[in-house]
């Protein structure tokens, strides 16, 4: 009896665990076909890497190019000076100035023409006044032999051999210098050449042109006397007349 109900035990306990191993082989199988039959978890899609928005540049206004402003005239300038006006204007030739005034050569060296003046600065007219003393006809004959009644410009003086001044038969000489430069008699050099003005130049030279103590003169032209065709011819005729007598 005893043992019946061990068997009994036994029995109900294997059923019991065959029973609880039968379930479990059941829901393991149970779950794996749920999971063979279900569909495939779809991982919720990853959105994408936003970027922020390009910011398009902002539209420049409409741009008017500036207004550019009229020129602004110019201030009217005079013509050119005279060449009394140009020597006056400047103070290195304040001396030259004022003995143009005192001898009566500034008029006309303003007027109009074509004059060329040879133009010595104060430094120059001081040296002649430590060896010389002028009187005011010296000063006035000086300076008309320092002007020219034509225009020579600088290269103009290189082709010729004298200036006619306004002191008449009294020319200035003109040469060349070993370096090339125009001379005035001999020693004076032009310093500044070609200063135009509105009746002549200025060439601006580096001393007082002393005239020469024995100045070059010209030869007179030479006038050919009148042949006496007739009284030759008279002669003649006495001579043959006389011959034939004879």
């Amino acid at each position: 009896m005893k043992y019946y109900s061990l068997l009994c035990a036994a029995l109900v306990v294997g059923v019991a665990a065959a029973s609880s191993t039968n379930e479990k082989k059941a829901i393991i199988n149970l779950r794996k076909l749920q999971d063979a039959t279900r569909p495939p978890k779809t991982p919720p899609p990853t959105p994408p890497a936003t970027r922020p928005p390009k910011t398009p540049p902002p539209t420049p206004a409409a741009t008017r190019p500036p207004k550019t402003p009229a020129p602004t005239p110019s201030p009217t300038t005079a013509g050119p000076q005279s060449i009394a006006q140009i020597v006056c204007s400047t103070t290195d030739y304040s001396t030259l100035c004022n003995y143009l005034k005192s001898a009566g050569l500034y008029e006309i060296l303003d007027s109009s023409g074509t004059y060329t003046l040879f133009a010595p600065n104060n430094d120059a007219f001081n040296k002649l006044a430590s060896v010389a003393d002028l009187t005011n006809d010296e000063i006035m004959g000086l300076l008309m032999y320092h002007v020219a009644p034509i225009i020579h410009t600088y290269n103009n003086l290189m082709t010729i051999d004298s200036v006619d001044t306004m002191v008449p038969a009294l020319p200035i000489a003109v040469s060349t210098g070993a370096d090339g430069d125009v001379l005035l008699n001999g020693n004076v050099k032009i310093t500044t050449p070609d200063i135009e003005a509105s009746n002549g130049i200025i060439q601006v030279i580096d001393q007082v042109i002393i005239p020469p103590i024995n100045p070059p003169t010209r030869p007179a032209p030479v006038t050919p006397e009148p042949t006496l065709m007739g009284k030759s011819s008279k002669h003649s005729s006495k001579s043959s007349k006389y011959s034939s007598m004879s």
